[in-house]
Parts: structure tokens; sequence; C-alpha cells
């Protein structure tokens, strides 16, 4: 093992869709699928979108979608309505959504080692129901949703719980997770099912599941 499992004080802070399920695609669909009736273009420029900001709020998504690509008004009814209607779309599929390969395995092994966090753009009352009814909620010792933003919540984190930046990793899928790492000092390994196509820096360790996690952190 890496001088990382060695450290008492080692934390790991884990994104929750693309790096504990594998429900980042799913999103990504139900997301796309709430503008199946525009023309062809701007659905297309819209899934364009969609695959290069994963990691952020949905109602950060629905505000640029419409303002930025729709060319019209972003008003607080329209974010929540198209808010409301992608919770119940993702409500059964993320239920059923599996597991990322090796990602229940580590957990079992290291939550009662080190500390373990959970960290993502989904709203915090809706992210602990899902992470409670898929059993979830013993391997962490806090799950954290949105809001704030993730820098900001993983720099609260690391105030609230006094833990060293520089001997925490965070884990995630999307450049939003490594910003938010970076923006804190922290260290970071990327999950990538595809390292062709990576989102990150040439200089990040990444991992293809998390059946590879001990070895990626075994590089840092």
């Amino acid at each position: 093992m890496s001088d990382f499992f060695a450290d008492p004080q080692s934390v790991l802070v884990f994104d929750f869709d693309g790096v504990i399920l594998d429900s980042a695609s799913l999103k990504r669909q139900a997301f796309a699928a709430l503008y199946d009736d525009e023309p062809e273009a701007d659905r297309q420029a819209v899934r364009a979108y969609l695959n290069r900001r994963g990691g952020q709020p949905r109602e950060v998504k629905f505000r640029h979608i419409e303002s930025h690509i729709l060319g019209r008004e972003a008003s607080e009814a329209r974010i929540k309505e198209l808010c409301q209607r992608f919770k119940e779309t993702m409500e059964a599929r993320i239920l059923d959504a599996p597991a990322i390969p090796g990602a229940l395995e580590f957990l079992d092994r290291w939550h009662e080692r080190l500390p373990l966090y959970l960290l993502s753009a989904t709203p915090q009352q809706e992210l602990r129901e899902i992470v409670d009814r898929r059993g979830l909620a013993d391997f962490f010792d806090e799950v954290i949703g949105a809001p704030p933003d993730k820098a900001t919540g993983l720099r609260n984190l690391l105030v609230r719980h006094a833990h060293d930046a520089r001997r925490t990793v965070m884990i995630g899928d999307s450049y939003n997770d490594y910003r938010a790492a970076s923006s804190n000092g922290t260290r970071f390994v990327g999950i990538t099912a595809d390292p062709t196509v990576s989102p990150f820096p040439d200089d990040v360790v990444t991992a293809i599941d998390l059946s590879g996690l001990e070895a990626a952190l075994a590089r840092l």
C-alpha cells in the first residue's frame, strides 16, 4: 500500500454519479429527454453541453440551456418545473442503477479505516434519500449535496472536520470535480471509463472504475 493508506489522517471524498453509481449517463439522458420537442440542432447543442458539464447542480444546467442554447427567459418558475420533471424521471432509474465496478467492495474495505465522504451536485435531501434507499449511508461519515457548489462544499467539509487538504483526495468523474479539488488544494483521482477521452489534464491519475482505485491512490 502507498503512504496514503498508512497515514491515519488520510481522507477520501467521493462524487456520486459516475463514481459510486453508474448513473451519470442516465442523468444526461434524462436531461436531454426534457428537450425532445426542440429542433434537432438545439437537441444536439443540449446533448453536447451536457456531455461537457458533469458535476454541476441541475439548476445551473437548466438555466444555461434555457438562456444560452435556446435563447429564452430562464424564469424561476420554468427552472423549478424542469427540476421537478427531472427528479420525477430519475427517481426510479437511480434506484435501479448498478454500482460502479469495485465501488461497494472498496467502501466496504475502507469505511471503518478512513474518513469517507460523499459530495454531490444532487440536492441535499434527494441525495440522502437515495443513499439511504440504496443502503449506502453507513459507508460515509457525511453525505453532502447541493447547495452549495462542489468547490464550496469541499472547502466547508475540510474546515468543518479540520482535515488537511494535502492529505485529502477527491474522487470524481468530471472536470468540475477536478476543479473543486484543485481550488481547495486537495489531491485528485479521476474516474473515466475511456481514458482516451478523459476530461482531465494529462498529469491527472485516473482509473476506469473503483476496482482500480487503490492502485491509483498508490500512484499519487
